[in-house]
Parts: structure tokens; sequence; C-alpha cells
């Protein structure tokens, strides 16, 4: 069984290299797998595929602190972005609520593709101008995830063959007047011909910066090394209401 499926317990974050000097830590936390009709039922740990990509940095962070912006708690009504910009979402308001917004669809992007190509167009849309490797630093997500699937490095995919990552809840932190963390509490799917479906949860941060009268992702300072174990919960649950999540409404 590869490393993707493997469901023991484990307390690590993985690491995830990108690109050259931009090393990136999949912060997006242990969370609990939440298995097809195929396979066991029950909670579970798991350590997510170093392919997802993991754009923005998140350093000195406690994820026990309780650092959820007081300005922004409670179910949140998404904003749809102005306009679309290769088929991505975009103009959002500078406010938090645009910054949630913005990072919901910016980590659907991103998290939800099997092509390099079209994470490399979406990295030309959604990071900072200053981050000026981007495209080819995001394009190595997709790689990786098809390397972790096993799937073919490069061409089409077998019809089914898919990954989806669904932003549920949020929190917010670091908020500052141009700048912001998000949180994001998500069901990560991956539907591979003759292995099945899984649907994996996951804390999934970006950190967000106003530029150029949108949000933007900025160019990352260093790896993380915040364990966002703790912050897992059932969505909805009296537990996830305690560690700060809030409902996402579309």
């Amino acid at each position: 069984m590869n490393q993707f499926l493997d469901r023991r317990p484990r307390r690590r974050i993985l690491p995830l290299l990108l690109l050259g000097i931009f090393v990136f830590l999949a912060a997006i936390g242990v969370g609990v797998a939440i298995e097809s009709d195929s396979g066991p039922r029950g909670p579970k740990t798991y350590s997510p595929p170093a392919a997802i990509p993991a754009p923005g940095s998140v350093t000195g962070v406690d994820p026990d602190a309780e650092s959820t912006s007081p300005a922004l708690a409670g179910p949140l009504q998404l904003i749809r972005g102005a306009r679309l910009v290769n088929g991505v979402a975009v103009g959002y308001p500078h406010s938090s609520v645009g910054a949630v917004s913005a990072a919901v669809e910016y980590w659907r992007q991103l998290g939800s593709t099997l092509e390099p190509d079209r994470a490399a167009a979406v990295a030309r849309v959604v990071a900072d101008a200053d981050w000026s490797d981007a495209p080819d630093a995001l394009a190595k997500g997709p790689s990786a995830t098809r390397k972790a699937l096993r799937l073919p490095a490069s061409g089409q995919l077998d019809p089914g063959t898919s990954v989806t990552l669904n932003p549920v809840e949020y929190q917010v932190r670091s908020v500052g007047a141009d700048s912001i963390q998000v949180l994001l509490l998500s069901t990560y799917t991956t539907s591979v011909p003759g292995t099945g479906m899984q649907t994996r949860m996951g804390v999934y941060p970006l950190d967000l910066v106003w530029s150029g009268g949108d949000w933007r992702i900025p160019a990352p300072s260093g790896a993380s090394t915040t364990d966002y174990t703790s912050l897992v919960a059932e969505p909805g649950s009296a537990q996830a209401s305690a560690k700060g999540w809030n409902e996402l409404k579309r």
C-alpha cells in the first residue's frame, strides 16, 4: 500500500519541496480520515501527501492559541469574485470576509487539479507580483499528486480520475490592514479507477496580502513548522466550534 493510502497514525508534518529555494511544509496538519464504503470506517489519523500544494508560509502560530479574529466569527456567507480570469474568480473586497472568500476559491482551484499547467495558470492569476516563480512552484503540486496516486506523470488520465478540495469551515488569524491568515477545515477527496474514492479531513492554511487591488498569495518567506493536528474536528460539531471553526455558507 502506498504512502498516500497508509492509514497508520502519524504525528508529523510532511515537508513539501515545490521549487529550489522555496521549501514548503504541507501545513495542512494531520486529519480525520472518512473512508468510502469500500474501506474501514471510524476516525483515523493520516499524513496528507506532499502532493497537495501549500501556497503561502505560516510561521510562529500556535494552533491552540485564542487568536481567532473577534471581528470575524460565526457563519460566513461567501462573496463571489467580481470577475473571472482564466476560470478563477477574482476581485474580492478589501475586508476579512473578502479574504476568506478569496482563500476558499484559491485553495479550491489549486487543490482540485491534477494538471500542472492548470496550477501554473491559477498561480499567474492569484500570486502576488513579487512571487515571480509562483507558476513553476505551484505546478509541482499536481505532478507530485500524480506520483503519490501512482498515475501517469503526464498526459490524459482515465475517466473518473480526480482530486477535489472542498473547504467547509474557517477561522482567521494574524489580521492586519493589508494581510491576513486564513485557516480552512476542508475535505480532500481522491478518486482513482480501480482504487476507489477516499475522503479525508485536514486544516489548510493560506496567507494573503492586499496587492494590486485584490487579495493575493505572497511569496513564501520560509517553511512552516506549525502542526495543525489539534485543530482537526468534525465540521458542525461542538468540538469544531470549541476549536474556533465557523461555518462557510455558499
